[in-house]
C-alpha cells in the first residue's frame, strides 16, 4: 500500500484545493474527486434542507480491492453542544469487485461505515453485495443490509435496502434508472405506528432517474449531472410518504463533479 504520507497529502489536496490527483505506482492507485450540487439527497431523503452541498471522495485500490472515504456537508447538528454547526458526513467503504471471465458478469462485496461529525449517535454500518451485467443496457442489483444500527432506531440493525438499476449511453450521455425496495426491521418501540401513522412502510420506496456526461479537459474529467428522485412508497394516514421516518417528496439534484 502507499505510504501514509502520500495519502495525507492527497487528502489535504482534496479538502483544501478542491481536487486530488490519481497516482500510479506498480499496481496500487490513489484517486479522488470533488463536486458541487444544489442539494444532498440520499435514498430519496433530502439531507441538508435543500442547501448546496460540496461532496468528494478519496480512494486507494489494489487489484480488485479498494478502500475509500466520501464526504458531504449535511443537516444541522442535533447535539446541544454543537448548536449552529452543520454535520459533516464521512462514509468509509471497503470493497472487493471482480468479474466472471469474459461473460460480462460483474460482482462486488463490501461494507460501509457511515459516520457523522457533530452527530456520532447516528453512526451505523451496512454490508452490501451486488451483481451487474455489461451490455448496451446494463442491469444491476445491489443489496444493503444494516449490520449495526444506532440507539435511536433511525437506522435499525436488520434493515434491508435493495437497488435494482438499468444504465446505458445514448448520444454520449450516460442514463440511469434505479428502483429501490426496502424492508424495515420491525420494532414497535423504536418505530411505533401511532394513530395509523406508519413512517416505516415496506415496499418499493423510491425511483431515481439520472443523466450525466463526461467531458475530458486534459487530465481532468468534468461530469455535469442531473437526477430526479420520485418517492413511490404508499402514503401514511396523514397523506405523506415516509422514508427512514422522514416525509419525502420529489427531489431534483443538479451539479458538476471534477475528477483527475
Amino acid at each position: 500500500m502507499k505510504k501514509k504520507l502520500l495519502l495525507a497529502a492527497l487528502f489535504a489536496g482534496l479538502m483544501g484545493f478542491g481536487q486530488a490527483t490519481t497516482v500510479q505506482a506498480e499496481e496500487v492507485s490513489v484517486s479522488g474527486d470533488i463536486g458541487a450540487f444544489n442539494q444532498y439527497v440520499w435514498r430519496g431523503v433530502a439531507q441538508n434542507g435543500s442547501k448546496a452541498a460540496v461532496q468528494g471522495d478519496l480512494g486507494v485500490s489494489y487489484g480488485g480491492f479498494s478502500a475509500s472515504v466520501w464526504f458531504s456537508n449535511s443537516y444541522p447538528s442535533p447535539e446541544p453542544q454543537f448548536a449552529g454547526k452543520d454535520v459533516v458526513e464521512f462514509d468509509w467503504t471497503a470493497d472487493y469487485s471482480g468479474s466472471v471471465g469474459d461473460s460480462g458478469l460483474g460482482y462486488s462485496l463490501g461494507a460501509i461505515y457511515y459516520t457523522y461529525l457533530y452527530d456520532a449517535h447516528s453512526n451505523f454500518v451496512e454490508l452490501y453485495g451486488g451483481v451487474s451485467y455489461d451490455a448496451a443496457i446494463s442491469p444491476s442489483m445491489t443489496v444493503y443490509y444494516t449490520a449495526k444500527g444506532n440507539d435511536s432506531g433511525f437506522y435499525k440493525t436488520g434493515d434491508l435496502w435493495v437497488d435494482f438499476g438499468l444504465s446505458g449511453s445514448v448520444g454520449g450521455f450516460d442514463l440511469s434508472a434505479t428502483g429501490s425496495y426496502v424492508n424495515w426491521k420491525a420494532d414497535a418501540v423504536k418505530r411505533p405506528i401511532v394513530a395509523g401513522l406508519d413512517m416505516y412502510k415496506n415496499g418499493v420506496a423510491v425511483v431515481a432517474l439520472g443523466m450525466s456526461k463526461d467531458v475530458t479537459a486534459g487530465d481532468v474529467t468534468i461530469t455535469p449531472s442531473v437526477t430526479v428522485t420520485i418517492p413511490t412508497v404508499s402514503k401514511s394516514i396523514d397523506g405523506n410518504q415516509y422514508i427512514y421516518g422522514t416525509a419525502v417528496k420529489t427531489e431534483f439534484i443538479a451539479g458538476v463533479n471534477f475528477a483527475y
